[in-house]
């Protein structure tokens, strides 16, 4: 039984421009919340970009998705692995980037060079972070100021730090190891 959204979808698949849109405000929370977790300045314009491909390109019949919840899982889903192949893209342009100034810097001595490595290294992998992630975990490992101090700085609560601050270390930990549990670099 094919509902409403279908017929949106549908659509916007065809071309309508109304229908389009309403499929972008329907997945509007979706992608805001996707590109809070890439981090990056023109993620969410890249995220609204792959859905209208998505949507352009979605072949409702031969896909039997007539039924709204599979649909929007469907759309969910996709937008889901853009997402993904978004963040490989943006951190593989991150480290392009750091192999480049890295290059150029090579002739200066072993300790030298390593102490830059080092801050280059934690300056690329914070970028993986919320700016907010980010923001606790320098103001409170690099700058050392207090939960409070820091709770203060950034106008929230010292449990919102203490939160943040053991969601950034979580994710650092599940980036910095392999899916053996192994450390995956050494500084």
């Amino acid at each position: 039984m094919k509902g409403e959204f279908f017929e949106i979808v549908e659509n916007a698949s065809l071309g309508s421009e109304d229908s389009m849109m309403e499929v972008i405000g329907k997945f509007t929370p979706t992608i805001k919340k996707f590109s809070r977790e890439l981090g990056y300045e023109t993620s969410e314009t890249d995220l609204i970009i792959s859905l209208i491909n998505i949507i352009k390109r979605i072949k409702l019949n031969t896909l039997k998705l007539d039924n709204d919840g599979v649909i929007i899982s469907y759309i969910y889903n996709a937008l889901k692995t853009k997402k993904i192949d978004l963040f490989r893209k943006h951190v593989k342009g991150i480290q392009d980037e750091l192999e480049i100034n890295l290059e150029l810097i090579k002739g200066e001595d072993d300790r030298n060079y390593n102490d830059i490595e080092n801050k280059l290294f934690v300056k690329e992998i914070l970028q993986i972070l919320t700016k907010n992630q980010r923001d606790v975990l320098v103001k409170k490992f690099i700058e050392g100021y207090s939960d409070i101090e820091i709770a203060d700085n950034l106008h929230i609560s010292r449990q919102a730090v203490n939160k943040m601050q053991n969601k950034a270390l979580k994710i650092l930990r599940i980036y910095l190891t392999d899916e053996n549990g192994v450390k995956k670099y050494k500084m």
